[in-house]
């Protein structure tokens, strides 16, 4: 069986978009620092690189383990490899659409395709969303309570993201309220509403949509009240884990920083790389591409000397992003590997030798050898 096509489309879309954005980021960077740029991050030391790339790529393991946790819990037939590949995946998709979409799509979909029912894998999705929120909703104001940026003002960052909004143009709110409306509206008519039925296919919504969607709401329903009757400390647990792997994915400009020669404050770049993972919701493009170099730059400028924000920038959406992404889709590729195994050998046509046994059969003793030959002999005397 194939992986979900929305996978591969989003594999297709990457093996694309990736290599476009690695070489605008590359572009960009010499146009805006020129040589000087390059040489500053040739000039970061091994470690701190090196650190950044683990920070980058270990979240996995905590992601692996909060699916393990709960195909535990759910008494689901998943196995390590197959966890790993719904991991990878969530990341891959991820970097394939818009920030705010994310990757839970894949995640949903290789789910099903594993095996898992179609509620409880929309329940995974979203526990896993709401353990992310809960998670950095209790570590971000803590943490900015006592450490905020010196030169960062979060409610002067909003208003600035609420200006924006309010400058975007009415057409598509105005398009959307006016559809929902009109279709409430039919929707309410007795005479309308027959007549939409009687052209509308009802039976085919019924047995694809209608059916679907109530067994999905019933698995998702049916999830929930298992976690709510044992499954508190698992989520407990889990939310611990997810504040572990978003602090260390949060935390990766951090070495860089040090690399360049700073002397950055860990909780207060934690707290600005949140902040642009927030404003990377906004970018509409794949993965954020091109948008997320603009919010670090916004957000970081200040905290850095102006004269290196490209070269950080540039470093950083490297590490953070287009590594992990390449290094998902080869450990994809890995995972997905069929196992290969050896044909049987087919068996040769058996000779039948004179005394009636087959050349298949086991060697007789040397025993049984003198017997069958002083037998024989006696015969042909005979």
């Amino acid at each position: 069986m194939s992986r979900p096509p929305a996978l591969q489309r989003a594999i297709k879309i990457i093996l694309l978009v990736l290599p476009i954005a690695v070489l605008g980021n590359l572009i960009y960077t010499g146009m805006t620092s020129g040589h000087t740029g390059f040489m500053t991050i040739l000039r970061v030391p091994a470690y701190w690189l090196l650190l950044a790339v683990l920070f980058s790529l270990f979240p996995w393991v905590f992601a692996f383990l909060r699916l393990k946790i709960w195909s535990s819990f759910f008494k689901l037939r998943l196995n390590s490899r197959e966890i790993a590949e719904i991991v990878l995946a969530n990341d891959v998709a991820a970097a394939a659409t818009p920030t705010a979409m994310g990757g839970g799509y894949a995640k949903i979909g290789l789910l099903i395709f594993h095996g898992v029912k179609s509620g409880v894998a929309a329940s995974l999705m979203v526990i896993g969303s709401i353990e992310d929120y809960i998670s950095m909703a209790i570590v971000v104001p803590i943490a900015w309570m006592f450490f905020a940026p010196e030169h960062l003002s979060f409610w002067a960052m909003m208003e600035k993201i609420l200006a924006l909004t309010l400058q975007m143009p009415p057409i598509l709110p105005v398009t959307v309220l006016s559809v929902s409306s009109a279709a409430v509206f039919v929707w309410a008519i007795p005479s309308t509403r027959c007549l939409m039925i009687r052209f509308l296919p009802m039976d085919w919504i019924k047995k694809k949509i209608v059916q679907p969607l109530k067994q999905a709401f019933e698995d998702f329903k049916n999830a929930f009240r298992v976690i709510s009757r044992g499954g508190k400390l698992v989520f407990t647990l889990n939310v611990v884990l997810a504040a572990c792997q978003w602090i260390m994915r949060y935390s990766i400009f951090t070495f860089i920083a040090a690399g360049l020669g700073l002397n950055p404050d860990p909780v207060g770049f934690f707290l600005m790389q949140w902040l642009v993972y927030m404003l990377m919701n906004f970018v509409p493009t794949p993965g954020a591409i091109g948008g997320a170099e603009v919010m670090f730059m916004l957000v970081f400028r200040g905290a850095i000397p102006g004269e290196l924000l490209p070269a950080a920038s540039a470093a950083w959406r490297f590490v953070s992003t287009y590594l992990l992404v390449v290094v998902a889709a080869i450990l994809m590729v890995v995972v997905q590997k069929p196992v290969l195994r050896k044909r049987p050998k087919t068996k040769e046509p058996s000779s039948v030798i004179p005394d009636g046994s087959s050349a298949d059969q086991p060697p007789a003793s040397s025993g049984e050898g003198i017997e069958r030959l002083s037998s024989a002999t006696t015969e042909t005397l005979a």
